[in-house]
């Protein structure tokens, strides 16, 4: 007997819609980030929401913007954007049950969505039917795309008046936010983050990053250890 859940649609864009509130409140500063960069590298704002339709990720848009900014070839560019979205592939692999027996024209336009934070939202579904995996989908990456083109142009606005390091001091910590939030339903996880971020405010002081490193090594054993207890 197929357990899966069909829910209606309204019920799985409301779904949709709620995880994605806190994804896109985690990764304001990175967007507006993206617009201020685009004014300041002397690009104008249009770059950076032209870059934020087309490529849909944040590293993949500042590494452009700052080649272009540098007069880089346009070769260079696009293998540089390449290398840095190179992480995508691991995530379509991971999401092909997604995919699979999908309708063509879903197989086409769905991976462009396929960004870290639409991965870590489906990580987290398994309790859908193909149709309702197309809606939450969906709705997820239309919903994230109009957010982050709105924040860069947001960004690019406000980049006369913002100083010149407050985005960039909050813009990658807040993009790992977004990305863990959806994912602190689990115990493992939970434990995990809270280590992290304990060990990582407590090791501040050291050196050369060592207080981040050993925030990330504290997160994994607490979550292993979380995990193994768990079962």
């Amino acid at each position: 007997m197929d357990t899966t859940l069909r829910h209606t649609p309204t019920r799985e864009v409301r779904a949709a819609l709620r995880d994605l509130g806190p994804v896109a409140l985690g990764l304001a500063p990175f967007a507006v980030l993206i617009g201020v960069t685009g004014v300041r590298a002397g690009l104008g704002g249009g770059a950076g929401v032209l870059s934020s339709a087309l490529l849909l990720g944040g590293s993949a848009q500042i590494t452009a913007l700052t080649m272009l900014a540098g007069g880089a070839p346009p070769l260079a560019i696009l293998a540089a954007v390449v290398l840095v979205n190179a992480r995508f592939l691991l995530y379509a692999a991971a999401l092909e049950p997604w995919f699979r027996g999908q309708p063509a024209w879903f197989r086409w336009l769905g991976p462009q969505f396929v960004v870290d934070p639409t991965y870590a939202l489906a990580a987290r579904r398994d309790d859908l039917d193909a149709a309702g995996r197309r809606r939450y989908w969906l709705t997820a990456g239309t919903g994230l795309l109009a957010a982050w083109v709105g924040l860069t142009a947001a960004g690019a606005a406000l980049a006369p008046v913002l100083p010149a390091t407050a985005a960039l001091d909050v813009a990658a910590p807040a993009m790992f936010l977004a990305v863990l939030v959806p994912l602190l339903h689990a115990r493992p996880a939970r434990a995990g983050a809270s280590a992290a971020a304990v060990t990582a405010v407590v090791a501040s002081p050291l050196p050369d990053g060592f207080g981040l490193l050993c925030g990330i090594a504290a997160g994994v054993v607490a979550a292993t250890l979380a995990d193994r207890s768990s079962r």
